[in-house]
Formats: C-alpha cells, structure tokens, sequence
C-alpha cells in the first residue's frame, strides 16, 4: 500500500468537504468560473497532504511547530485538511519531521522550507491566469503537488510541466499524482531555468516568489503567452505581476492587487543579520540623529517599500525593539545601516551610519512617493527584457529602477 492510499481518508466525507471548500472560495470570488469549481471538487487536498505542521508561539514567542496527520484522528486531519489556510509541509528541507514526539506530540522548532498554499490564493491566481484550455503550462515549484493537480484538471496532464527543487518532494508529487491517474511533465532542478523541451508555452505560474523574473521564462513563453508571478524583495514588499509576453524576449504588465506571496526562492540567501545588527548597534551609539521628514506610518505603506526596495538594492528590514523604544532598521551587507526610533510620547528620531546614507536615501524615495499620489502596487508596471526587470510607475516610459537579478533578498 502506498503513502497515498494509506493516507486517502473517507471518500464520501472528502466529496462533501471538497464541495463545501468550493462554495467557500466562490462566495470569497477566489472561484470566479465552473472550470476551477470542477478543478477544487475533483482534486482530494488530503492526498497532498498527507501529514503537515500546525504552528503556535511558544512561551518565549518563537513559533513551534506539531505534526498532524491521520493518525491524529482523521476526522480532525480532514477537517484541518480542507480549512482555506496554508500548511507547512516540511520543514528545515526535511531534517525536522516532528516523528521523534508523534502526532499532537510536544510542538518542535523549525524553518519552514515547504508548504501547501491556502487554496483561495492559488485558485484566485490560477484565474487571474486566465490561461485558455489547450495551453502547454509550465508550474515553476510543484510545492506539494496540489496546484499541479489542479492544473493537470483544467489543461490535461499532458500539457503541465512542473519543476520542484527538493528531489524527495518531487518524487512524492509524482507518486501522489500517479495515485489520481495525473502523469504530467515531472522536473526536479531551478525552476527558474524552466523546461526548453516543454516549451513554448501558454502560460508560465510560479508558486514561490523570486527576486525578479528569470529570463528563461520569458524566452520559453509563446508570443502573447502569460506569466504570473508574485516577486519579493529584502523588505518584504511583495508584488503580485501578471506579464505578457510580446515579442522580441520581451514581457510587460501591470501589477495586481491583494496580497499573495510564497516562500522565497531556495536559491535566494539572506545576509546574515546577527553581524550586521551588532555592528549597527555598536555604531548608533556614537551616531547624531538627523531630521525626520516623513510620517513614520507611511513606511507601512507596500507601494512605498516597493520603491525603496529598487532604490536601496540588498537592504534588509528588522524589527527591534530596545526597552520602550521601536522602530524599523534598515541594514545592508555593506555595513550602512538605518533606524527609526519613536520613543513613547516624543517625536520620531531617524540615525544612520556606514558607507550609504540609508535613511537619507529613504526619505528621498519616500518623498517622491508621496509627491506622486502615494500610488499602491496597482500603479507600478514591470518591464523584462534579456533578463532585466525594470519597474515603472503608470506607464513604462516612467521607470524607476531595476529588481536585483542575482541571489539577493
């Protein structure tokens, strides 16, 4: 018996929890046509999730982690299984399973490194694909394999190839597919790199969030064929950006609004803060402040960060609270670093130190922003051209910069 048999849970309870999913993403307008209704009541979620991880904060305020799976109980199993919410399906690539306490067992302490998204984000984006039937997908992270199999539905598992970097998970989405009669294009390698053979394709879906749109991508999608991607960067602004291809090795669109984002790409390293804050640290102490010309509350602002973003290539944002006093910092692996402090009842005060004059460069950013409307990510468009991501604001003869294109973020 397989993992999926063993793991399959009662088929009647399944149809109906399938069903009641469905009507839930319909009166959410996450399911806006009858072919992905079709796709949701088809596809059994337990199958792709045959034991995943729900998370709480511990005593200290660190997120534990605990296993649940059948054995748990499968009416609880189930129940979580088909909650519109996102499972974390591994973690530390694998190295933390939770087996050593059982299922329910003492919570564990882990990095996320694999997940099954909400279903209400990956079929919002499947319609804001809007990829014709007949179209050759390319899935850019098969994750789990639920989306895959969603896809598999709608255009025929013929026509979807999918890349997932972890080889054990990609094996298990190819067993887990097989079991549901799914055969499409298994890949396991950098997605960004795509799959010449498969190519050209109609459209292009990524279920985890790069720093900036490969050109690989860009070049294997057919004229007029789409790209739909949610980009990250090191401040965490993340912009949800539907392409379309045009010609040439070229690909232009607008970003779209609500909220989506993934894990970031596996090839994609952060700096490491614990040096860089203790540096900063050690530096304010002999740093004067300087002038704050902006409303502390528009740096919440996600078109704003957007900007910033291009603007201070390989920074990183960091919460840090200090006794009473909090405030954002802003670091970068050059040793330039910025904060904003706000002590309780008395003005914001900004400090900054290092090679760049981080918070100087903030406020100019923020500045033009708000001189410009304070537009929200539906206002900024993107640009790729051999591999070059340019952002522009409104229109493309208004750039404001490029996304970095290597391992950064």
């Amino acid at each position: 018996m397989t993992e999926t048999e063993r793991y399959a849970g009662d088929l009647d309870t399944s149809r109906s929890l399938r069903a009641r999913l469905a009507d839930e993403l319909e009166r959410q307008g996450a399911v806006r046509s009858p072919h992905w209704r079709a796709a949701v009541e088809a596809v059994p979620r337990e199958v792709f999730l045959p034991s995943f991880f729900t998370d709480a904060p511990g005593p200290d305020g660190i997120t534990r982690y605990t296993r649940v799976s059948r054995d748990s109980g499968e009416e609880e199993w189930l129940s979580l299984v088909y909650q519109d919410r996102t499972w974390v399906s591994q973690l530390d690539h694998g190295a933390t399973t939770g087996a050593a306490t059982g299922d329910g067992g003492e919570p564990v302490l882990g990095v996320p490194t694999s997940s099954s998204t909400a279903p209400s984000v990956v079929l919002r984006m499947f319609e804001d694909f809007d990829v014709p039937a007949g179209k050759r997908i390319y899935e850019a992270g098969s994750g789990t394999g639920y989306s895959t199999a969603l896809a598999c539905v709608r255009y025929g598992d013929a026509c979807v190839t999918s890349t997932e970097h972890d080889p054990r998970l990609s094996a298990l989405v190819g067993e887990r597919l097989a079991s549901l009669g799914q055969r499409p294009a298994l890949l396991t390698g950098d997605a960004a790199e795509g799959s010449p053979a498969g190519a050209p394709y109609g459209g292009i879906i990524a279920t985890y969030s790069p720093s900036g749109v490969p050109g690989e991508w860009v070049e294997q999608a057919e004229t007029g064929g789409v790209i739909l991607v949610s980009l990250g960067g090191g401040l965490d602004a993340y912009g949800y950006v539907r392409l379309v291809k045009t010609g040439n090795g070229r690909a232009e669109g607008r970003f779209l609004g609500g909220d989506v984002s993934f894990m970031r790409s596996r090839e994609l390293t952060r700096p490491d803060i614990g040096p860089m804050m203790r540096s900063a640290l050690a530096s304010k102490d002999s740093a004067r402040p300087v002038d704050v010309g902006v409303d502390p509350v528009v740096l919440e602002s996600t078109g704003l960060m957007w900007s910033v973003q291009i603007a201070l290539p390989g920074a990183v944002r960091v919460g840090l609270a200090a006794g009473e006093v909090s405030g954002p910092w802003f670091l970068h692996p050059d040793g330039s670093w910025a904060v904003l402090e706000t002590p309780p009842g008395k003005a914001p005060r900004a400090y900054e130190g290092g090679p760049q004059r981080l918070w100087t460069r903030l406020e100019e950013t923020a500045s033009r922003w708000l001189a410009d409307g304070r537009p929200g990510v539906e206002r900024y468009g993107l640009t790729v051209t051999g591999g070059e991501n340019t952002v522009w604001l409104d229109t493309p003869d208004r750039p404001l910069g490029a996304l970095p294109a290597g391992p950064v973020g």
